[in-house]
């Protein structure tokens, strides 16, 4: 599912929320309900892979080349 975070403009809160390619109507602040609202560029997090492991979050057992 795209979850995308939020930063409202008017009161500051951010935020998490799905929003489909479909959806028209405009992201609300949860907090104030303003529609005056930001996306922000989120991080990419892997979890439960160790870097021992080879896996495409972790250099592999011989390391970056």
């Amino acid at each position: 599912m795209p979850i995308f975070e939020f930063r409202c403009d008017k009161c500051g809160k951010e935020f998490e929320r799905v929003v489909f390619g479909s959806d028209e109507d405009p992201v609300t602040c949860p907090q104030c309900g303003a529609s005056e609202t930001k996306k922000l560029l989120s991080v990419f997090s892997c979890s439960g892979l160790s870097k021992d492991t080879g896996g495409s979050c972790g250099p592999s057992a011989g390391g970056f080349s």
